[in-house]
């Protein structure tokens, strides 16, 4: 027999008590099946039926037109109630009683049950499922397919319904009245737990066919009947998704989509290549194409599935013109199923607009809604299709092809045409190299600075993975929008105005005697008057938020709003516009309005209305101690979010690469995920940032085995961050990049640093085990500097800037009486033929202060030493003697960009406190045109000679015995590039070098430290005590700001 809905109640029941308790239905749902498995496989059974009514809100073909009030009344006559028992129908819309119209129709029932419940008349699922069709197929806003159906319902008030009502049992009625407003809550199933226990494969056919008869059909036919319990031969997902096709006029189902958190998650949830495309703010559309249909090849469905073929009509013309339709050079024969957004192109500013612009072009059911304060359709403006995927063509299935394939086809069968039918712009990024961090973060600055909705990230797998064992091996599916990272969506503080109630919803939150479940932002429109004179506070409402569960409870303990019903509020003016009017009735006015703090995705228009208000906001926090005249203002509002949407056209770099250091600071504990490889011998070549150091193991061993091909690090580079990590730690501690902790442990004959040394401010982004402390010489480096009293600065003379002791990274603090060591310049980018360095200045003696002092015992041989007073603590050098070749004629003219007198022993700005000192730097001069500017301010920091041509230093490197800058303790190398301006040339000079150095034996090699040369700029203005404003551009340190990597 026909499966009864008695048995569906009984499931709905206990599922809801579970939901009171707080706990999962799924063992519920499971062991229901297992019961009632004979009734469910039965010959009779309708499966589409059975689907429908255990998920309304999967049949969205489906309009029945009718909302609570509606429904209210139709129980009424139903129920032939009198005007007493109708007020007693009307209990559930008192706030607090937790009840809603289901509740009070069984209460209804209960008192006075139907004579044909009593008799009992069995009402089966088949039965409600061909009354809700026929009352769907007599609603235009159905779907074309319902409506041309032969079930219709006369015009009698509804008489089908109100009969099926008079044959309910209470909790039949209950649950019944839930049905028609597609709404079970707080009872809310797995669709694809149900799909499974129906048949394993039906989840799968789903997909391919998202409608239940196709998908039904495809299935009993693949199994003679869908009868699990009784299967004639066992079924592969991989076979059948072989002989299942998409279908020309049925809806393939959409894939999957996971948001994405940080880059690091991004890496975590995809693997191999990935497709990075630009996400396009427009409609989604699946449009189908069958050249044989003579009503028109075009059939197009929108992301609920409902066929809007009419309603976007206006794009017809471009999707024929794209695709050649007709022509002979058309690829497709018969059949086509593609992928795209549609969206508006302005011509004259050659842009897609902003979403709520759509809809002057589009109708809905012939109808333009929500367009009554827009402005008119202009002649610039026309609606573009911007395709991204394809997945049928002719006879072929794309689905089980992979993406890059997928994307080929496409490719070959558009015809572009600019402001009409364009692809979506992408680019590769391959998870498994160790630059795919660095590419994904820049590109997504890039799409945030460009004022775009954010990145879709595609693996290059086929569309439906069919594995369900390891779902996750071709990758998933990613949205990253800087909404979903962190707290880049905060907008401000606003204010909540009032709220209303509704009764579906108070059962989901499990809250006793909860009066209010929406809430209703608002701004001031006269915040002045109101701060000044104390008027009477107007308030536009510009937004309905819903509170979580956490939020609402702590609103109702600590919250005072002072509520009020709406109609008798005269403490406050309330201007909402009929938008926010349609969607649930403001019933109480709060006239202390409570402030919260708001995040939203963006900036939208909605319909009929001509102000600015937020796109999907949400409130994150309640602040009970702030006032609501310091909340955002409604002329604020106007003003952020024209900003927010304004299009220049012009590329910000600076905003670029601000973008990049706040999503490098958004991954777990601010901590780039690329972070170790970034300063392993393959570095960036980008000026980015750099992030606290924190130690991660767990991290650290994702980045290095994501995946079958992503390249494991080697145990030289574990080496490198280990090393360069410690010279983050302390000032003083220098250490050889070739050895390891355990060497550098055993071979140091000193202890623990002094703990009063200063920690470096500088943070890098690594992650290292620990410290280790520096070989020193026989007298442990134990002359340490006195700590001297440090007068303390009034707060108001303290620049912010300045706040922390800048100085340069993993360096050592200076004693205070010492002249500073010259700083020598080499020059990579001059020509020479001889392999020559010119001589290595070592500036002027280190004034005696005690044992502590150190002399040079200077001049240039090809060997030598570099000692202290301490026999112990010389170091070997080996230098090449000086020349007057070419390298020498390009440094003297390099040079004469500044002062030929110039005194360059010193810094002109910080003296012997001067950052630079003692440290070399190199001058890539190709890479940037203001190389003798640069030269010329280095100078003007005691800046010394200038060395030309990067492979002579490197076959110095490789020829020598000892490091070839390795003069004094924790002596470093500084490379200036251009990576801003010259990325590509950065990348190629870094990875010569690296080729080149690699042959260098790691004890001998040294770190070469790659910063952009803009730092120099920003290095005179920390130590110009002329300039006032110390600014890095929006950066803590110059060091910070221009910092690229390490080779």
């Amino acid at each position: 027999m026909p499966f009864p809905f008695s048995l569906i109640c009984e499931l709905l029941e206990a599922s809801h008590a579970q939901s009171l308790r707080r706990k999962e239905s799924t063992q519920t749902v499971t062991d229901w099946f297992a019961r009632h498995r004979s009734s469910i496989d039965a010959h009779d059974t309708n499966f589409v039926a059975l689907l429908s009514t255990l998920l309304p809100e999967k049949r969205t073909d489906r309009v029945y037109c009718i909302q609570v009030a509606s429904l209210e009344k139709i129980v009424g006559r139903a129920l032939m109630l009198g005007s007493s028992r109708m007020a007693e129908l009307a209990t559930y819309k008192k706030p607090g009683l937790g009840l809603d119209l289901a509740d009070s129709v069984e209460q209804i029932l209960l008192s006075t049950p139907n004579p044909l419940s009593v008799t009992r008349h069995v009402v089966t699922v088949e039965a409600i499922d061909n009354v809700l069709h026929s009352l769907a197929s007599r609603v235009k806003w159905s779907s074309p397919s319902i409506r041309a159906s032969s079930n219709t319902l006369t015009s009698r008030n509804r008489g089908d319904l109100e009969a099926l009502y008079r044959r309910l049992s209470p909790v039949e009625a209950k649950w019944f009245t839930r049905l028609i407003l597609k709404d079970f809550r707080p009872v809310i199933f797995d669709p694809s737990q149900i799909y499974r226990s129906c048949d394993p494969l039906l989840p799968l056919v789903l997909n391919i066919m998202d409608d239940y008869y196709e998908a039904v059909r495809v299935v009993q036919a693949a199994r003679t009947r869908l009868l699990p319990s009784a299967r004639g031969h066992v079924l592969s997902r991989q076979h059948l998704l072989t002989r299942v096709k998409p279908k020309i006029g049925v809806k393939v189902g959409r894939q999957y989509w996971h948001k994405a958190r940080s880059i690091k998650h991004c890496l975590e949830m995809g693997h191999g290549r990935m497709s990075v495309e630009q996400k396009v703010d427009g409609e989604y559309c699946q449009i189908h194409i069958d050249i044989s249909n003579r009503n028109g090849p075009i059939q197009i469905f929108s992301k609920s599935g409902k066929d809007s073929t009419a309603d976007r009509e206006a794009v017809h013309r471009n999707i024929l013109e794209s695709l050649r339709l007709g022509q002979a050079d058309c690829h497709i024969r018969k059949h086509c199923i593609l992928e795209g957004e549609l969206v508006v192109y302005n011509d004259l500013e050659k842009r897609i607009m902003p979403f709520h612009k759509i809809r002057k072009y589009v109708t809905r059911r012939g109808l333009c809604l929500g367009t009554q304060q827009d402005s008119p359709p202009r002649l610039h403006e026309r609606l573009m299709i911007v395709y991204y995927d394809v997945l049928l063509l002719n006879d072929d299935s794309l689905l089980g092809v992979r993406h890059s394939d997928r994307f080929k086809v496409l490719e070959r069968i558009i015809s572009r045409a600019p402001g009409r039918a364009e692809l979506v712009q992408r680019q590769v990024i391959d998870f498994g190299r160790t630059l795919a961090a660095s590419d994904l973060r820049r590109a997504f600055a890039q799409e945030i600075v460009s004022k775009g909705e954010g990145l879709v990230l595609k693996p290059d797998g086929p569309y439906f993975s069919v594995d369900d064992r390891r779902p996750y091996r071709h990758g998933y599916c990613i949205k990253l929008k800087k909404e979903y990272i962190g707290h880049f969506g905060d907008v401000g503080d606003f204010a909540i105005v009032g709220a209303g109630f509704d009764p579906g919803k108070a059962k989901t939150y499990r809250i006793p005697h909860l009066k209010w479940t929406h809430f209703y932002i608002g701004c001031l429109q006269n915040k002045d008057e109101v701060k000044r004179w104390h008027a009477r506070p107007e308030f536009k409402v510009i937004n309905m938020v819903e509170l979580n569960d956490t939020i609402l409870r702590m609103l109702i303990r600590f919250g005072n709003p002072m509520p009020v019903p709406y109609q008798e509020n005269t403490t406050t003016a309330l201007e909402h516009s009929a938008s926010s009017r349609r969607t649930m009735a403001l019933t109480v006015a709060f006239t202390n309005p409570l402030v919260c703090d708001v995040k939203c995705f963006s900036f939208d228009k909605e319909g009929d209305t001509d102000f600015w208000s937020l796109r999907f906001p949400a409130v994150t926090k309640l602040h009970f101690d702030r006032d609501y005249t310091d909340t955002v203002s409604f002329d604020e509002l106007q003003k952020m979010a024209s900003d927010a949407t304004a299009w220049t056209g012009l590329e910000d770099s600076q905003e670029n690469l601000q973008w990049i250091a706040m999503l490098e600071g958004a991954d777990p504990r601010a901590v780039a995920v690329d972070a170790a490889s970034q300063l392993t011998n393959t570095t960036i070549a980008t000026a980015s940032p750099c992030t606290s150091p924190s130690y991660s193991p767990k991290l650290t061993q994702a980045n290095s085995s994501r995946g079958s091909s992503r390249r494991r690090s080697s145990p030289s580079s574990l080496v490198n961050s280990t090393v360069f990590q410690e010279r983050i730690s302390s000032q003083v501690a220098c250490v050889t990049p070739a050895v390891s902790s355990a060497v550098a442990g055993s071979t140091s004959g000193a202890g623990p640093v002094s703990s009063h040394l200063e920690r470096s401010p500088f943070s890098s982004p690594v992650f290292y085990k620990r410290r280790k402390t520096c070989h020193q010489s026989s007298s442990d480096y134990s002359h340490q500097r006195e700590p001297s009293p440090v007068s303390r600065r009034p707060l108001e003379s303290t620049d912010g800037n300045r706040s922390q002791p800048f100085t340069l990274p993993y360096s050592r603090k200076r004693p205070v009486n010492t002249t500073s060591v010259a700083v020598d310049i080499i020059d990579l980018d001059s020509s020479t033929d001889e392999s020559s360095f010119v001589k290595t200045e070592m500036g002027a003696k280190w004034s005696q202060q005690g044992n502590a002092a150190t002399k040079i015992q200077g001049g240039v041989a090809n060997s030598g030493q570099i000692c202290t007073e301490d026999a112990h603590s010389c170091v070997q050098v080996s230098l090449p003697p000086p020349n007057t070749s070419s390298s020498h004629r390009q440094k003297t003219e390099l040079s004469a960009a500044s002062d030929p007198g110039e005194d360059r022993s010193g810094c002109k700005y910080a003296g012997t406190d001067c950052q630079l000192a003692g440290i070399h730097v190199l001058v890539y001069a190709e890479l940037h045109p203001a190389a003798k500017a640069c030269v010329a301010q280095l100078q003007a920091h005691g800046a010394g000679d200038i060395i030309t041509k990067p492979e002579e230093w490197i076959k110095t490197e490789l020829d020598s015995h000892t490091p070839i800058v390795k003069e004094a303790p924790c002596s470093r190398v500084l490379l200036l590039v251009d990576s801003m301006e010259s990325n590509v040339k950065t990348r190629a000079l870094l990875q010569r070098l690296d080729r080149s150095r690699s042959q260098v034996d790691e004890s001998k090699r040294v770190w070469i430290e790659v910063y952009d040369w803009r730092v120099i700029d920003y290095l005179t203005i920390l130590e110009d005590e002329s300039i006032t404003n110390k600014y890095y551009g929006g950066f803590s340190s110059p060091w910070r700001r221009w910092y690229c990597g390490l080779v």
